[in-house]
């Protein structure tokens, strides 16, 4: 009875979104990998654009929402990536002032997203809160007028994931019929949100309890979290950009004595798989070392890009995005084209330029472990 009564809240609440959910349809775009499909994105907003400006508009209400193509997507890499392409399209303060949503949002899923799953983030432009749902079940609120923006700023901001990714998203209401059909298709199975809604009822039975120990022990004074620098401002290059997706960081084990949780427990979208096994709650500070090592890593595979000179002459331009790992001197282990350009001269420029970029900057302590791992996402763009 508990879950019937558990599923009927869902639907109220999903019913509750989509009515209060802006109703215009701004743009999609299919996000790739390895040449398979991942996910399709959209943007929805009460007042169409073909413009980031008008859509970054911190009173308009406003969605995102992924539909997940692929059989299996991990929510850890997912989240990396989002955070790394937020790293990046961001200034400095906003990373370092949006650091506790951001990791309030990042670990509000975990485990794997299946074909099919809806996960929307909302954004009342009246309250100024977003409300983040998977398959209609809530998974946490965030009352932060800014942290919407901040989160919308990585798909449409200066450095996307690939210059067709953001046009898709800025169509203006002008989508392709095609992938239209394609995303409304994509719905979770009533198996998937009947296994989410358990979890998340086994969820709220462990935070309840977890609040009420809380109450039982006598209120102690929270140390203050040491101020971390902000992460480096996106560079700024006259004919090359760029964009990335995903370092993994561990944190040490909790101790023998329980503790209670400061944020929500994520629900689970899957058994735990060995993709997952170091998926551990990220931290504000982590989370912002993280940021500034990826700016390092950045900046540094930028010094050894040149724009191909027949690629120049053809008028080429195109998007690559590279999965590279180091080992914890900086030493470049392995490279992988995750998403290559039409053109070989780009492709080869960019390779070229990673494997001259090597050795990186030493993964600093805190980030740590035997190989680390980040993307970088590089956009050949001739001058206007």
């Amino acid at each position: 009875m508990k879950s019937l009564k558990f599923i009927t809240a869902v639907m109220v609440f999903a019913a509750a979104v989509s009515a209060s959910a802006a109703p215009l349809l701004n743009g999609l775009a299919l996000e790739q990998q390895f040449n398979k499909d991942r996910y399709i994105a959209a943007v929805y907003s009460d007042t169409l654009a073909d413009s980031a400006n008008v859509l970054l508009d911190e009173n308009t209400t406003r969605r995102l929402e992924i539909r997940v193509v692929a059989d299996s997507v991990s929510a850890r890499r997912l989240r990396n990536q989002w955070m790394e392409a937020i790293a990046i399209n961001n200034a400095g303060s906003a990373l370092t002032a949006q650091a506790d949503n951001m990791v309030t949002f990042a670990n509000l899923f975990s485990g794997r997203f299946k074909k099919g799953d809806q996960l929307r983030v909302d954004f009342d432009g009246a309250s100024g809160v977003s409300t983040v749902s998977l398959n209609g079940i809530r998974l946490g609120k965030i009352a932060d007028r800014k942290f919407f923006t901040t989160l919308l700023r990585s798909w449409v901001g200066p450095v996307p994931p690939s210059t067709e990714f953001r046009e898709g998203l800025l169509a203006s209401g002008d989508v392709d019929t095609g992938l239209l059909a394609r995303f409304e298709q994509l719905e979770p199975t009533d198996a998937r949100i009947l296994e989410l809604t358990e979890a998340r009822e086994e969820d709220d039975a462990e935070e309840e309890q977890a609040e009420s120990e809380t109450e039982a022990v006598a209120e102690k004074p929270k140390p203050s979290k040491p101020k971390v620098a902000a992460a480096i401002p996106p560079p700024t290059l006259a004919k090359i950009e760029s964009k990335p997706q995903a370092p993994q960081a561990q944190q040490p084990a909790p101790a023998s004595k329980p503790q209670p949780r400061p944020q929500p427990k994520p629900a689970r979208t899957a058994p735990e798989q060995a993709e997952e096994e170091d998926d551990q709650p990220l931290t504000a500070d982590v989370l912002l070392a993280r940021q500034i090592y990826h700016s390092m890593l950045l900046r540094h595979t930028y010094d050894f890009l040149e724009y191909p000179q027949r690629a120049l002459e053809r008028n080429q331009e195109g998007s690559i995005r590279i999965r590279v790992t180091i080992d914890p001197s900086g030493r470049v282990r392995d490279i992988q084209t995750v998403q290559a350009s039409r053109f070989n001269d780009l492709n080869k420029a960019a390779l070229s330029a990673i494997k001259a970029a090597s050795p990186y900057p030493k993964v600093p302590p805190a980030l740590a472990k035997n190989d680390y791992e980040f993307s970088v996402p590089i956009t050949f763009r001739l001058p206007d």
